[in-house]
């Protein structure tokens, strides 16, 4: 069996036409969903850049793996068993060092390890990552496809794992495009203008000193915000291209039938939500949510959506049960071909967290999220918030105040699952709380030395720790 991953960065779910977006930008991977499977709910368990990728491939959340937010802080993966030390047994392995103790050729085509993320280095047979003199976010999904194209024809006949991390939608807003990404701009200009705040909340989300709020947009007016939505799209549909290119390449070397695709992506953006710009602030909902998409010639029926929430974790023993392994006893996923099996499942909590510009965790029960706030960074988030997301998936309309019971259940959802994942050691969330989150930390720095050269005037409420 071949398997094919494309981890796509910054890929929120709405802006994908099979996830509704009217916009014509993903052509490619609207297709694939067509000839697979689509999971309408699915999230990822921490929604940071090097939180979900430790989810993904450990099996385990960033609660037990430690993994909750960026930078040195998540350099290593607390529980692992590296099968080099304890044997095909090992209890917490992580997923390429598994596939390749089974024999299977397992290769990375990626730039995600310097994150840093040292962890994610161990137990491939190979990694590719020939761009270090630039930041990661600055190699494109061209770079990392035209290595792909090779590695696939020359490793055409093998059993093989190929994970492709595309950067692309993480480009600063001021990055200039590509030239295809150009192209596109002009065309998808003429659809019209993508939506976007009223003129009052824009005119509050001013008045924010926090990370990707206006003001620290060069041109802090509604027609830039627009600009960032426009550029986003077209950086998607250039990227797009990429994947169309990998998925004609399994056609050329004849091995589409035989080779099962996998795409997601480890965050959503924000695109005016909370007066945040082009950013992950949170557990939002449009951060936390991310595209599933699953094609499995033979196994998965075309035209498959599938309702049931999912989160990033269950992506281990889903391919555990697609290459014939038995999943190791620590992952804590839920194979999704479970869910393609069954149609009458119990409510499952879905809890999410995110430790690097706030420290929040949500928890996520039949289409209402609880988010608990222990450091609201720059916002002004409240300590316990109620949305009913299935309505509200823009969390606009906090209903803590109308609806006690049902936060007080949610509630109790949260607590035993932290006890069930975080009762054996101290919870990192909260440690990032006390330290003060690093993306609140490094634009407290920022915001600092433009209030200093005179671009910004300090906030009404003086902070000195970070204006």
């Amino acid at each position: 069996m071949k398997v094919v991953v494309f981890d796509i960065s910054a890929l929120r779910a709405d802006h994908l036409g099979c996830y509704g977006y009217a916009r014509p930008i993903s052509p490619a991977i609207d297709q694939l969903a067509r000839s697979g499977a689509r999971w309408e709910h699915a999230f990822t368990t921490d929604v940071t850049n090097a939180g979900t990728r430790a989810a993904f491939l450990s099996g385990r959340c960033g609660a037990e793996t430690g993994v909750v937010t960026d930078g040195q802080i998540t350099d290593t993966i607390l529980g692992h068993t590296p099968i080099s030390t304890f044997g095909r047994a090992a209890p917490r392995p992580l997923l390429q060092e598994l596939l390749t103790a089974q024999g299977i050729t397992t290769a990375a085509i990626s730039p995600v390890g310097r994150l840093p993320a040292r962890w994610f280095y161990h137990g491939w047979c190979e990694v590719h990552d020939r761009w270090a003199e630039r930041a990661p976010a600055e190699v494109s999904a061209r770079d990392v496809t035209a290595v792909a194209l090779a590695w696939l024809a020359a490793h055409a006949q093998d059993d093989f794992f190929l994970y492709l991390t595309y950067c692309d939608l993480c480009a600063r807003f001021d990055a200039p495009l590509s030239a295809e990404a150009a192209t596109y701009w002009h065309a998808l200009a003429a659809c019209g203008e993508p939506e976007h705040p009223s003129e009052a909340a824009f005119a509050a989300h001013y008045q924010l000193h926090a990370a990707f709020a206006p003001r620290t947009h060069q041109a802090p007016t509604r027609t830039a915000i627009w600009k960032l939505v426009h550029d986003y799209n077209a950086r998607l549909r250039a990227l797009d291209d990429a994947v169309a290119a990998v998925l004609q390449q399994l056609e050329t070397l004849g091995i589409a039938e035989h080779t099962a695709v996998l795409l997601f992506s480890d965050h959503g953006l924000l695109f005016g939500e909370a007066g945040c710009y082009g950013g992950h602030i949170s557990t939002h909902y449009h951060c936390a949510r991310i595209p599933l998409i699953l094609r499995v010639p033979g196994v998965v029926p075309p035209d498959t959506v599938v309702r049931t929430p999912c989160a990033i974790t269950d992506i281990f023993p889903t391919l555990c049960w697609l290459l014939g392994i038995e999943p190791p006893v620590g992952v804590e996923g839920v194979s999704l071909f479970t869910q393609l099996e069954q149609t009458a499942q119990e409510p499952r909590v879905i809890v999410c967290s995110h430790g690097q510009f706030t420290a929040q965790r949500a928890v996520i029960i039949d289409g209402w999220k609880l988010n608990r706030t222990w450091h609201a960074g720059f916002w002004e988030f409240a300590d316990t918030e109620l949305y009913h997301i299935a309505s509200d998936p823009s969390e606009s309309t906090n209903c803590a105040a109308t609806e006690p019971e049902r936060v007080m259940r949610l509630q109790r959802a949260l607590r035993e699952w932290q006890a069930q994942h975080v009762a054996s050691q101290a919870d990192p969330l909260a440690r990032v709380a006390c330290d003060e989150p690093p993306g609140f930390l490094q634009y407290g720095h920022e915001l600092r030395s433009r209030v200093r050269r005179g671009e910004l005037s300090p906030p009404p409420a003086y902070r000195g720790r970070w204006v």
